[in-house]
């Protein structure tokens, strides 16, 4: 499959909720912004507890429940909606600057439990004793972060306590034997080299001879790393970008299957149904939840 140089129309909303801010706290509440029970993404790392409320919200098109006393982490670029229902909870949101510091820091929470952008488990559930914790942090960062000339080294680690100990609670409830650090650097540079890749580059070789490594060793540290293999990551990938341009692009499927690597627009209608269960033309005239 090439690639066709067609006009890229997708016009995904980007909520901006951190307006420049190297740390914000705000509640979690029905009406916080407009775009938020359609399909955007996010310009900063997001903390999401829920305190109140039940419902659904989506993460990458993936369905998942909203309850009282579950934490979400939610990276950049990530597609995001949220139904529209009574909760209540905080948000804490935080840009790169803090991000890039905490692993500098923290070397070993990078891509690991809760911080993995591939975790089939991107919340945790907060007992009493850690809910209590996670309050009474939030309190102490609001406190800092209301002060005349708030301190960014005070708040990077509040910020970093929290998603110490988010991670290390999804770590106990989904426990996944981590990668040894060479594996770890390999299937980094794959997910990268996929990214940069997946519209043109559909076969797992191109990936495998990219990275000068063995197929079957790339497939077996990417199932212990997802539970899938490499070309299945790649079919992953392709088809959550169908569903983005599909809901966001005013482009035709034709357009669109071209843009994503595909010669023949009815392979593109078979991809997706096979893996969707229905056509685009189906799915554009749906929700994303």
């Amino acid at each position: 499959m090439r690639n066709r140089n067609s006009k890229n129309t997708e016009n995904l909303p980007i909520q901006a909720l951190l307006e420049n801010e190297y740390v914000r706290i705000t509640r979690l509440h029905k009406d916080l912004n407009s775009l938020s029970v359609v399909p955007h993404r996010h310009d900063h790392y997001e903390l999401m507890l829920v305190t109140e409320g039940e419902g659904r919200h989506s993460i990458n098109f993936k369905s998942y429940d909203i309850k009282p006393d579950r934490l979400y982490f939610l990276h950049p670029g990530q597609v995001h909606l949220i139904e529209s229902f009574e909760r209540d909870g905080w948000l804490i949101l935080f840009g790169e600057e803090l991000f890039k510091r905490f692993l500098t820091i923290h070397t070993h929470e990078d891509e690991h439990g809760l911080l993995d952008s591939y975790t089939p488990h991107p919340y945790v559930d907060l007992d009493e004793k850690l809910k209590g914790t996670f309050i009474l942090l939030i309190d102490q960062l609001q406190t800092e972060l209301s002060a005349k000339k708030p301190d960014v080294d005070i708040s990077l680690h509040y910020v970093s306590l929290l998603l110490l100990y988010a991670n290390k609670a999804q770590i106990v409830q989904h426990p996944k034997e981590p990668l040894p650090l060479v594996n770890k650097q390999l299937f980094h540079r794959l997910k990268l080299l996929i990214e940069q890749h997946y519209r043109q580059q559909h076969l797992a070789a191109f990936y495998a001879e990219t990275l000068h490594t063995d197929i079957k060793k790339l497939n077996k540290i990417c199932r212990e790393a997802t539970g899938l293999t490499v070309f299945e990551l790649l079919q992953e990938r392709l088809v959550t970008e169908s569903k983005i341009r599909l809901q966001t692009s005013t482009g035709s499927v034709k357009e669109i299957s071209y843009d994503l690597g595909f010669n023949d627009p009815a392979f593109f209608g078979r991809f997706f149904k096979k893996h969707t269960g229905i056509t685009p033309a189906e799915f554009r005239n749906r929700r994303m939840i």
